[in-house]
This record gives structure tokens, C-alpha cells and sequence, in this order.
């Protein structure tokens, strides 16, 4: 790869990765470290922070407390043996289930309820949040609200707004904006004992690192939706830790991670991580191909480095297309055999069917005698039952996609149509389908979505391989985190580094791209595209404390699943929680299921987990026999090892009338 050209990363790793020596030097730390793992650590007199599934801090003076944050809200039956005093208020930095968790026991005990601004409907409306929650959930191309909500509402006693200057008790307390994780993310800085302190929710989790990286997924100006913007809050982030600074607070406390006593140093090794991550990101982005003259606003030089552009690989020459595969509409494409019968791949929106009622019409097909689906989206299958109706068409997919498609109510992800389709032949590794003088064989090939397929088609001479939404020329498309694009030895078995070396095995004349047709292909590019992918897996690596990047960059690493079913009143409901260990090592897990009142829950559970493996935790419920709602939300609490997640996933149970 010519440095001239492209990024070149690896000579960056040594400065960007944090070792331990690094964040003792910024003076970061772990305070509930320790044989003793105490649950409240005091920072002055009147600041400590309590340890419940966040970092909760405690602001006390006459006897009262201040909470910023509250977890689960363990620590209302713990500050009476803490000798803290009365909890008298709570303010949220932001909407997140896992920091707020416990508003509604708190609010019952009469605490009183400060909430972002912009981010109230979130806890004063959250039933009716789920409650109308399909309009999301379908045909999903939007991530900003995350589904991270409290499952029933909270009304609050007090709105907060970026910039108040308020006091409580005499303590001085500054709201100041901080969008990033969130859009309305606030931090709260005060002072103390000359000290000034930082409650800055999840904008940082230690020296150069952040909690996880999906909730960053937000269109960059001007773009349709959030679909395509990997990364694209990363420079509200920088922003809003540049604006921190400015404050100049001597500690930094997050809610997850360590509290951080060189924030200057903490921020800038942040954004220097963040920096090198998104611009090796940006080498294969391919909605910078897609959007090329409709969204030159949005300028990867002015979104990260002013005046400094991050190329791409250059452009192959188009390649000689063979007669024999027709593409028709945006997303479809076909075969035909002698017989003047079809083979299509993807059948997406209209005019798919339009356009293949005429061709038949004409005469220049016979009929449909089988559909491969090359993913699950909507744009790729929302006509396929129309066309099996009309033309008696099989469908054919990957095993591995089969569960999505008959079952897509059962997950939540993107671009989902919840229209049921049925899978006549589930198709396994290597598959050869020999259909009229056509060669098909089948792969599964993890591109741009984790359920996604391959399929090389020999014929004449000619290979091409399609590859569904998975490349362009020359960027791939894994801008999308909830499609879950795994990396490193996950990417290996389930991700783009599988399907490159695929590529490379097979070595196909063209590729075939859903929505672009023809794409040339060439084994110097594969293996450069290979070899940014390898730097990113380290430069991502840096940004988390997790053993493995994909722990951080995999919003349903835990997922329940189905993720949405319909039970009677009282019936039994069976549920898994699914959690996928990213980690090299086996991982010990344990879940709790949480339901509204009336509900008979299972205790919780605990496996352990093999490495790079998803295991799977069977819970049992019983539904009330009068529930008040037509929908309510059970919760997925989880221990990983020593972590201590929360309610870190949800499933939807609707009552059938």
C-alpha cells in the first residue's frame, strides 16, 4: 500500500493503544479496584461516587444527597448504612436504561426526578414509546432514538437544559451539554474542597476509550438516515470533549469506566483514537461512492481532520458483462434457461413485480421457477411472496439466514420486513445447485449484515459471484453497526475477512453487486482490503476495555430472543437470552428476566459460555391474568463475568385479544 495514498495505521498503534502504565500516568483508576471491592468511594468530603451497574455520584451537604445517575437505585437501601443521608433528588445525564434503571423505585420513595431536556419524553413517555414501538422497529433505517428506554413511564419533577447554572444546598452545580453518546447527553461539573469534578455520563469511558461505539451511529449532515453513518456522532463526541476541557474539571467521572484525574490527557488520547479508527473507516466506506455529487457536504476532510481528505482505493475499470444475467429493477437480477424460465436473485420493491408481470407478458420470460435471496433486508425481499403467489417460485437461502426470514419478528435489526417468508430450501456451505445448465453454489458470505449470502454462478465459461449489498468498487458496506460486522478472529468466521478469503479461494471473474450490477474484482484488492480491515481490528481495539473490539462494536452481543411475540393473558412464555462471547476465553454468564408487576419470572440463570461462541439461556415466565397493558416489556439483566450489565436487552410480549 503506497503511504502516500492511503492511511497508513500501524505505525500509529504504539502511541494510540493505552496500556496500564499509560492510564496510571493519566492519572486514571479503577476506584472500586481492589480484594475489598467497596461499593461507595468518597472523592471529597461532600462528592463520592456509588457502584451500581453505572458509577452513581453522591452529593451530600445537610444531610441530604444529590445522586447524578441512579443504575438500579441499589444504593436507596444502602444509604442508611453508608451514613450518606436522605436521597433528595436524582439528575440523569441521560436516557440509557442502564443509567436510569431505577428512576421509578426512586420516584416511588419520593425522590425527586431531573431529567436532559431534550431527552424527557423519553422517561415522562416511555410506555407510550413502546407502545408504538413498531413503527420503528419495521423497516428500520433510523437508530437515533436507541431502544434503550425505560420500559414503563417516569414522569420527571425537573427538566434540565445545557447551561443552567444551578445550586443545590449551596453547591454550585453547571449543566453543560455533551451530545455524542446520546443527542442529549448533559454532564454536571461542580466544585468542591478546590476541586473541580465532571460527571460526564458515557462520553468517556478512560484514557483514549468509550464504552461502546454503536450508540455513535447517527447521519452525518444531510444523509437520508442513520443507516449509513458508522461513526457518525464521532464529531459531536470530539466536540463535546473539546468543550469539556475548556472547563478545565481535575477529574473526570464516568459512568462506566475510570475516573480520570489528567482529563486533558484523557480527552486527547480519545480523540487521537477516534481520529485514526474513523479514518481507516473511511478508506472503504462506500457510501462515500454511493453519495459521490448528492452529498459532497458531507466531507470526511472537514468532519474529521480540516483540510486533510482521506482517499479510497481508486476505481477498477468496468468489466465485460456476460449476455446471460439481466438486471431488471434496483435490487434484482436473473438468469434464464433455455425453457425461457427465470431464475431471480432478490425481489425487493416495486417495480420488481410490475417489471416481471410485463416481461412474462411479452414473452420474454416463461415464469419464475426459484428465488435466491442474497439478505434479509426489506429493499431485497419485500416482494418475494407476491411473486411466489403469482409464479409458483422456490425460495432458496443460506441455512443461516432461514430463522430472520420465516421468524423476522424475533429480531430485532435493521431493515427488517415483518412479513413471514417461507424457506423451501435452507442451503448449506458449498451447495451446488445444478439448475438448467447453470452451476449455483452456495456460501454463506457476512458482509454488509451478519445474515447474509454468497452465490457463485458458472456458466459459459464465465464466474460470477454475487454478492448481495456486501461491495462496491472499491468500498465495502459496513457502515451500519446494527448489522453487526464483526472484525478479528469473529470477522474470521462470521464477517468480511471470511468473505474476502472466500473471494480470493474462488477467484470469480466479476462480482455482481445487488443494487450496481456488474463489479470488476482483482486479488490486489481483496488482499489490501483485507490488510485495512487488520489494522482496523487494532485500531478499534484501543478505543474499548474489552478483550475483544466486537464486545464494543456489536449492539446485540445480548439480545433476547424472539425479540417480540404474542402470548393470551396468563400463558406460560418461553424466552432466550442469547449472548454471543466475543471474547478469546470462555466467559461465565448469568441472567435475570425482569417483567412488569403480575408476572411469575423465572430466577436467574447462569452458563458458561465458549469462546467465540453464541450461548444460549432459556428463561421461563407467566403472564397476569389481567394485564393492564396491551403490550409490555420484559428485561434481560445480565452479569458477564464481573461485569455488571443491567437490564442491557429487552423482548416485547403482546397480548393477543
Amino acid at each position: 500500500m503506497n503511504r502516500r495514498d492511503f492511511i497508513s495505521t500501524g505505525a500509529l498503534l504504539a502511541g494510540l493503544i493505552p496500556k496500564v502504565g499509560t492510564l496510571a500516568a493519566s492519572g486514571a483508576r479503577d476506584v472500586f479496584a481492589g480484594e475489598e471491592q467497596p461499593r461507595y468511594v468518597r472523592l471529597t468530603n461532600r462528592v463520592g461516587i456509588y457502584q451500581d451497574v453505572v458509577k452513581v455520584g453522591v452529593v451530600r451537604k445537610n444531610g441530604k444527597v444529590l445522586l447524578i445517575d441512579s443504575g438500579e437505585g441499589s444504593i436507596l437501601g444502602e444509604a442508611k448504612s453508608l451514613n450518606l443521608g436522605a436521597i433528595e433528588a436524582v439528575f440523569y445525564t441521560h436516557y440509557h436504561r442502564d443509567q436510569c434503571s431505577g428512576a421509578s423505585l426512586l420516584k416511588k420513595a419520593g425522590v425527586k426526578i431531573g431529567v436532559p431536556t431534550s431527552e424527557a419524553r423519553f422517561f415522562r413517555s416511555a410506555t407510550e414509546f413502546w407502545l408504538e414501538a413498531d413503527t420503528i422497529l419495521n423497516h428500520r433505517y433510523n437508530f437515533r432514538p436507541e431502544l434503550m428506554v425505560l420500559p414503563e413511564s417516569v414522569v420527571p419533577d425537573r427538566e434540565l437544559h445545557p447551561g443552567e447554572a444551578l445550586e443545590w444546598e449551596g453547591i454550585a452545580i453547571r449543566v453543560m451539554a455533551t451530545p455524542g453518546h446520546t443527542d442529549g447527553s448533559l454532564t454536571y461539573i461542580l466544585e468542591d474542597e478546590g476541586q473541580t469534578i465532571a460527571f460526564t455520563g458515557d462520553l468517556i469511558y478512560g484514557p483514549g476509550q468509550v464504552w461502546e461505539f454503536y450508540s455513535f451511529q447517527k447521519r452525518f449532515p444531510g444523509m437520508p438516515g442513520d443507516y449509513w453513518a458508522f461513526g457518525g456522532a464521532v464529531p459531536e463526541v470530539i466536540k463535546s470533549l473539546d468543550a469539556l476541557v475548556t472547563q478545565r474539571p481535575a477529574v473526570l467521572v464516568p459512568s462506566h469506566g475510570l475516573v480520570m484525574k489528567n482529563p486533558d490527557e484523557a480527552a486527547s488520547l480519545l480523540k487521537r483514537n477516534l481520529h485514526a479508527a474513523m479514518e481507516n473507516f473511511f478508506t472503504l466506506a462506500a457510501w462515500r461512492i454511493y453519495f459521490t455529487g448528492h452529498f459532497d457536504h458531507v466531507n470526511v476532510k472537514s468532519t474529521l481532520s480540516p483540510g486533510y481528505d482521506i482517499p479510497m482505493l481508486p476505481p477498477l475499470p468496468a468489466p465485460k458483462v456476460p449476455p446471460w444475467i439481466h438486471k431488471i429493477t434496483e435490487t434484482s437480477s436473473y438468469i434464464k434457461a433455455d425453457d425461457g424460465s427465470i431464475f431471480l436473485f432478490d425481489c425487493g420493491f416495486e417495480p420488481t413485480v410490475a417489471t416481471i408481470d410485463r416481461l412474462a407478458q411479452e414473452g420474454t420470460i416463461k415464469g419464475v421457477d426459484a428465488i435466491w435471496i442474497s439478505h434479509y433486508h426489506d429493499d431485497h425481499l419485500n416482494s418475494v411472496n407476491e411473486v411466489r403467489r403469482k409464479f409458483g417460485a422456490k425460495v432458496y437461502v443460506q441455512k443461516e439466514m432461514q430463522d430472520i426470514l420465516e421468524n423476522p419478528a424475533a429480531y430485532c435489526m435493521p431493515c427488517l420486513c415483518p412479513e413471514s417468508i417461507h424457506v423451501d430450501h435452507a442451503l448449506s456451505e458449498g451447495e451446488v445447485i445444478d439448475w438448467k445448465g447453470y452451476k449455483l453454489t452456495a456460501y454463506y458470505f457476512p458482509g454488509q449484515t451478519l445474515f447474509h449470502d454468497g452465490l457463485l454462478i458458472e456458466h459459459e465459461g464465465t464466474g460470477i459471484f454475487m454478492t448481495g449489498d456486501s461491495f462496491a468498487n472499491w468500498g465495502i458496506d459496513d457502515y451500519c453497526s446494527y448489522n453487526r460486522n464483526f472484525m478479528g478472529k469473529d470477522g474470521e468466521r462470521t464477517g468480511y475477512e471470511r468473505c474476502l478469503k472466500l473471494l480470493l479461494k474462488l477467484n470469480p471473474d466479476l462480482l455482481f453487486a445487488a443494487h450496481w450490477g456488474a463489479q470488476p474484482v482483482s486479488h490486489e484488492y481483496l488482499e489490501k482490503t483485507l490488510g485495512i480491515l487488520q489494522e482496523r481490528e487494532a485500531l478499534f481495539r484501543a478505543l474499548f476495555s474489552w478483550d475483544d473490539p466486537n464486545f464494543g462494536l456489536d449492539p446485540y452481543w445480548v439480545r433476547a430472543y424472539p425479540y417480540r411475540q404474542s402470548i393470551l393473558p396468563g400463558q406460560p412464555l418461553r424466552l432466550e437470552a442469547r449472548i454471543f462471547n466475543h471474547s478469546d476465553s470462555p466467559r461465565r454468564a448469568s441472567v435475570e428476566l425482569r417483567g412488569p408487576q403480575g408476572w411469575r419470572l423465572q430466577k436467574s440463570t447462569a452458563v458458561t459460555i465458549p469462546s467465540h461462541a453464541e450461548g444460549k439461556i432459556r428463561l421461563a415466565a407467566w403472564a397476569p391474568t389481567h394485564p393492564t397493558m396491551r403490550r409490555q416489556v420484559l428485561r434481560l439483566a445480565v452479569r458477564f463475568d464481573e461485569r455488571n450489565l443491567g437490564e442491557i436487552a429487552e423482548a416485547i410480549v403482546d397480548y393477543l385479544q
